[in-house]
């Protein structure tokens, strides 16, 4: 399991297709990372008796908005996450100013708001 990131917008896929659509649950930890649990029980197969188990865990990358993660299931059993980068990496920007003891503050010329 891996993210992808294109453009804005990371993706990532993983087949959960022996699981079935039922017993799939996605979910994220405290810690930032996001949870795929996907199982079934027992069924009978060809050389008996089955159940399969997956968990997989992937820390959530820098940068993704955790509140617009979306998963999607396609008929084939691929599983599909996508989440938007977060809008910005900054939540104001604070102009500076020239550090100058003989201009008043309403004198000094204001720097563009353009970040690092």
């Amino acid at each position: 399991m891996r993210w992808l990131k294109e453009g804005n917008v990371f993706k990532m896929q993983v087949n959960v297709a022996p699981f079935g659509s039922t017993g799939i649950k996605v979910f994220m930890t405290r810690e930032g990372d996001l949870i795929i649990h996907a199982g079934h029980d027992e069924q009978m197969e060809d050389d008996g008796y089955i159940s399969r188990r997956f968990e997989g865990r992937i820390a959530i990358p820098m940068g993704l908005d955790s509140n617009s993660i979306q998963s999607s299931l396609s008929p084939d059993g691929i599983l599909s996450v996508i989440a938007k980068e977060k809008a910005s990496h900054y939540e104001k920007i604070i102009p500076v100013f020239p550090a100058n003891p003989h201009l008043h503050l309403s004198d000094h010329p204001r720097v563009s708001p353009g970040g690092p």
